[in-house]
Parts: structure tokens; sequence; C-alpha cells
């Protein structure tokens, strides 16, 4: 690391850095926007998602600064490490290891600059958390033909956090302050506690996420261990599209409107929604209600879709293949329909559905849809409900 100076930088020798700076800008956007690309590369190779991958080249004022900075002592250009500046978002606080991995075997570390700045433990740092690499420039090469003015000794520096430590850092920088001992001491004590709870979501985001997955890995056992009595939500929803009875079911209705039966999932998050507010809760429910409204739900198509067209125009000629999950769709319109009662009362219950999902602060639009849909559906066969 650099002494500290006993006197400012003469101001001729800052002019001349700057000057120097000039000459070789161009040369450190082209590295800078190489060594970005070969990161997205090796992150991407690795599987590793992250938020963002940027890249800044330092500005003449910014430097000019840096240069004149009585802490600090630069003797020649090179010195300054971040004159071009990487920075690596990610998501998750287990991704930042992540990331150094690649960092660390793609690139040429100068450990003795790079610092860690999660683990330093100092209690006046207000919880900003990086990793801060200092790495060679040697590679990746930039483009052929390009104007390489850059020495071998030159440097970039590569920062990697959170999204929430980011959200933090540039809001602290946003406020002005930057050292923690100018902030007045109530504001300090408050921003230490802000601190804390960054980084207490930052652990529940992970510990969160490995919940979510294990619950995945783990719903077929639990389907099958309680008689497929598991809730439904955006994750059991996958394997009750598999299940033979839908699957079959929305075959048949490509078949009805013509059409081939695609990959994609309609809406999931809308498809769960509509089962629950239908009346349909589990994973047993809704293979059930398929067994018993399957004949009812293939009456329903044609008529539903010549109502789409005149309310929405939604036509499915104007679709390349058909969402998976119609039969699920048409199970709610049926569940909600299979209870005896004048048509009147059928079109109330149908626009309940509707403007949970649809029309929220539109109940005349919900109520008009509800009984063009019910005079459509007149002449539905009885569901065959299983004992």
């Amino acid at each position: 690391m650099s002494e500290r100076p006993t006197a400012l930088p003469h101001p001729a020798a800052r002019e001349a850095l700057l000057a120097e700076y000039d000459r070789v800008a161009d040369a450190l956007r082209v590295r800078g926007e190489a060594l970005r690309a070969a990161l997205l590369g090796w992150l991407t190779a690795a599987g590793i998602k992250v938020h963002s991958v940027t890249v800044r080249v330092k500005h003449p004022a910014s430097l000019a600064r840096k240069l004149a900075r009585p802490d600090r002592s630069y003797h020649d250009l090179w010195d300054v490490t971040d004159l071009i500046g990487l920075r690596v978002i990610t998501y998750f606080e287990d991704s930042v290891d992540q990331v150094a991995r690649v960092l660390e075997t793609h690139f040429a570390v100068d450990l003795a600059r790079s610092t860690d700045k999660r683990r330093r433990g100092d209690s006046t740092g207000f919880g900003y958390r990086s990793l801060h690499y200092v790495c060679d420039l040697g590679a990746p090469r930039p483009p052929e033909g390009a104007d390489d003015a850059l020495p071998a000794r030159a440097r970039c520096e590569v920062q990697v956090r959170t999204l929430l430590e980011h959200t933090w850092a540039e809001i602290e920088h946003d406020l002005g302050y930057k050292a923690p001992d100018a902030v007045p001491a109530a504001a300090r004590r408050r921003l230490s506690r802000l601190a804390g709870l960054l980084e207490l979501a930052d652990s529940e985001f992970v510990a969160i996420r490995d919940e979510l997955a294990d619950y995945a890995r783990t719903l077929p056992r639990r389907i099958e261990a309680a008689g497929e009595d598991v809730a439904l939500d955006e994750v059991s929803l996958v394997p009750l599209l598999a299940c033979p009875e839908v699957s079959a079911l929305d075959q048949a209705i490509a078949g009805v409107v013509g059409r081939e039966l695609g990959d994609e999932s309609f809406f999931p998050d809308y498809l769960v929604k509509m089962l629950q507010v239908s009346g349909i809760h589990t994973f047993a429910d809704a293979r059930a209600g398929v067994q018993a409204h399957g004949a009812t739900i293939l009456a329903m198509v044609t008529p539903y879709f010549r109502v789409a067209w005149s309310t929405w125009r939604l036509s499915t000629e104007r679709m390349d293949r058909l969402f998976r999950g119609y039969a699920l769709f048409f199970l709610a319109h049926a569940h909600v329909l299979d209870r005896p009662g004048l048509a009147l009362d059928k079109v109330e219950r149908l626009a309940r559905l509707y403007r949970e999902l649809d029309y929220p602060d539109d109940p005349r639009a919900a109520q008009r849809v509800a009984s063009l849909l019910v005079d459509a559906f007149r002449e539905l066969p009885p569901a065959r409900h299983v004992a």
C-alpha cells in the first residue's frame, strides 16, 4: 500500500497524470467492455444467476479529486487501481462467494490490495459490505485492431455485493457522508440498526429460497404420503398439470379448438388464484373435479371462446399453440356453476369470481361477463360425480 505523503501532490504532476489519462481513456473503455463480456460469459457457464454486471471507466473529475487527496500518494497513473471498475450485483448472499470463485479462477487477483469488507467486523461500517478485488488486466485481450495503450501493470477493480448491499451503498452515498465519524450520533445509531435489518434480510432471502427449493423437491413424496391433500400453489400446480387426467383433458380441448397443445402453462399465478376463489383448494380437489366435470368442460370450450371473442377479442385462431392448464381454467367455471339454483344465482356466483380476478374495480363489467357466460353455458351436460 502507498504511504501517506507529507504534502499534496504538485498540481503540475496531477495535470500530467490527467493528460495521460485522457490519452488512454478510449483504450480503458474498450478493455472494460471486453472484461465485462468475458465475466458475463464465465458466470453464465458456471450457472450463476446475477442481477447485473456493469462496467464504468473513471470520470476525469473523479480522478482529479482522487489524485488531490492528502491521504493518498500516486507516483504515476497506474497506481490508481480503479480506472476501470466492474460491479457484480447478486440476488442472494451466498452467490457472492460463487462469483468470487469465478473471479479467482479467471483473473489474476492482486490479493494484497483486495479486501473482503463483509468480514472486517467493523461496527462503524454501517453495513457497507462488499467483496472488493483488484485484478490484472491481462485477460481477456481487447478486440483485434483496438488501440490498446495500457501497460502490463494496469489494474481494474471488481466489486461484488448483493442487491440489498448495493441499495444500502447507493443510499449512503446519496446522503453525502463519506466517513462514519462525519455522521451525527443519532443518525449513526439509526443507520446501525438499519444495517442489521438489511443483513438479516439478506440471510432470510437465502433461507426462503432454500425452503422453496426443498418444498418443490419433496412435493411428489408429500403428495403421495398425504393422499394428494396438498394445497394448490404455483409449485404444486406443476405436477397437477402433468397428471394423466388433466393432461388428457388439455389435449382434448386443443382438439376442440384445432390447435396444437404447447408446453407453456396458462398464467400459473392467475390459474391458482382462480381455482382457489372457485373453491378448489387442494391437489385432490382439482383431480376429482376434472374427473367429474370432464364432459362439461369440453362442452364449455366453444361457447366460452365465442364470448371471449365478442368481449375481449380473444380467439384461438390467433394462438400458435394452446396453453396447458385450460382444463383447470374451465374446471373453475364448472365448479362455480355446478350447484342447483336459478340462472340469476349462477350469474352472481360467476360474477363474484370475475370481480375477484379481473374486475375488482368494475362490478358491472364482472356482472356483464358472468351473464354472457351463464347464457352461453345453458345446455351443458351434468357433472359426473364419483362417490
